[in-house]
């Protein structure tokens, strides 16, 4: 916990998108404690903007003319809390076994967009770019 502050000396301009999934491979706990000490680590230690999980203007984008499944939209900078719901805000991959691939893209297209456009709101209505 005590190096994210000298993460963002180095890189104070540094926008993080943390991925995951309803159900994990490994951490199988409810409240998802990897996911709130990497939130609390970049955002509330370090002062950085973090996304937990992409947009769902992003995810949808690549869905295309596909019915979207039910996705959360968690804004920039808020914290998941109560944590103990955080599954619930989640992507639900085991229902949609495609959003195992879409979701990592649409993150790495809305982290892409973000830092050409340098727009930093905590949620978009649309694609930026």
């Amino acid at each position: 916990m005590w190096n994210y502050p000298r993460l963002a000396d180095a890189l104070p301009n540094l926008g993080v998108m943390l991925v995951f999934a309803a159900e994990d491979h490994v951490q199988t706990a409810v409240d998802k404690p990897h996911v709130h000490h990497a939130y609390d680590g970049f955002h509330e230690r370090a002062g950085l903007w973090c996304r937990p999980n992409p947009d769902r203007a992003y995810v949808e984008a690549f869905l295309a003319h596909a019915e979207p499944p039910p996705l959360p939209d968690n804004p920039a900078n808020h914290e998941l809390a109560p944590w103990l719901g955080t599954r619930a805000r989640a992507c639900p991959a085991r229902q949609w076994p495609q959003l195992n691939t879409l979701v990592p893209l649409a993150a790495v297209a809305e982290t892409c967009d973000r830092t050409r456009a340098d727009v930093w709101l905590d949620d978009v209505s649309a694609p930026l770019l």
